[in-house]
């Protein structure tokens, strides 16, 4: 069976002018990023704030031009459909963002707001757009009285239900998941990670989630990717890549989160201060050769010169882009 999505050789650039000479300069967002989604998985995409995460997700949606590769959903490269895409595509492809105060109409109620989703999507009569409200808002854990109520009433994790459920109300394939629980407390994390769980084994839902946190993307994924200054440095199956991270890049975000086990955190203290205490390259004057290499505590003079290949690692599914995997990997093992 063919995936849901296909991202291939993807690359977007963002051409920007300087203030002061007024001279375009290109920012290269994404470089070369291929992956594919199956139906009813989710494909997690994990990176600092910069790493192109969120470009890739406005790519797939229309909202960022596509400077090199293609990506074809469900058989169709939406490259094809130039400018404007059709309702059909953006019926089948919703998204949540991470602030749902922002993306939410403060003066309408979250009837009103999830109502003229269906009705731009789905020829249904007033009746029945009032059940359908009522049940896509109990399918996300809200009663039906909550339709009444305005988004400021509602507490953060309740209205990333809406959310969810003004994405879910339209019947989607696929929903692009952009930073949806980083604004949240933890608990109200797992309350969303785990709906979202629920909706796609309910529904047969493919998601693409972003997020900066691997402990996060990990709980809900079934292959990760790990993007660094726009491009993919590892990917692999969720279990693999958090359990032991083949690429220096991943083991540093990994070594950054806060974790209840203390030996567990003792070792990522351990590893984060092994690492250069370096600030990240500027996107607009990535270093030569790998762009990690800056950061890395393994780089050689291979790292600085030469960009490394994308390729398989001696684990099953899982690819690495790094010319010292087998030194970084014997020595985490």
């Amino acid at each position: 069976m063919t995936p849901l999505l296909t991202v291939e050789n993807l690359s977007v650039d963002y051409h920007l002018k300087r203030s002061l000479l007024g001279r375009g300069v290109t920012l290269s967002a994404v470089r070369d990023v291929s992956f594919t989604i199956e139906r009813g998985r989710t494909f997690g995409l994990v990176g600092e704030s910069g790493s192109g995460k969120s470009t890739i997700g406005r790519t797939i949606l229309g909202l960022a031009a596509i400077a090199g590769g293609r990506v074809v959903f469900d058989g169709t490269d939406i490259g094809a459909f130039g400018a404007q895409l059709p309702l059909s595509f953006r019926r089948e492809v919703q998204v949540v963002f991470q602030d749902p105060l922002s993306s939410l109409n403060p003066r309408q109620t979250i009837g009103t707001t999830i109502g003229q989703a269906i009705s731009r999507h789905r020829d249904v009569s007033r009746h029945e757009r009032q059940r359908d409200i009522v049940t896509v808002l109990d399918s996300v854990g809200l009663a039906s009285y909550q339709a009444e109520r305005y988004p400021y009433e509602l507490s953060g994790g309740q209205r990333q239900r809406v959310a969810i459920a003004r994405a879910l109300a339209v019947r989607p394939r696929l929903i692009i998941c952009d930073e949806p629980v980083s604004a949240l407390d933890v608990s109200t994390q797992s309350q969303v990670i785990n709906l979202l769980v629920d909706l796609q084994h309910a529904f047969g839902l493919s998601y693409l989630f972003i997020a900066h946190n691997l402990d996060v993307v990990r709980h809900i994924s079934h292959t990760i990717g790990v993007l660094y200054l726009g491009r993919l440095v590892e990917t692999g199956p969720a279990a693999s890549v958090y359990g032991a991270p083949a690429h220096p890049y991943t083991q540093m975000l990994l070594a950054s989160t806060l974790v209840a086990d203390p030996q567990a955190q003792a070792a990522r203290s351990r590893a984060r201060r092994r690492q250069p205490r370096t600030e990240p390259p500027s996107p607009l004057n990535p270093p030569p050769g790998c762009p990690f290499n800056t950061r890395c505590a393994w780089a050689a003079d291979v790292c600085r010169t030469r960009m490394p290949a994308f390729e398989a690692t001696a684990s099953q599914g899982r690819h690495a882009a790094c010319h010292r995997i087998e030194d970084v990997r014997t020595a985490a093992s």
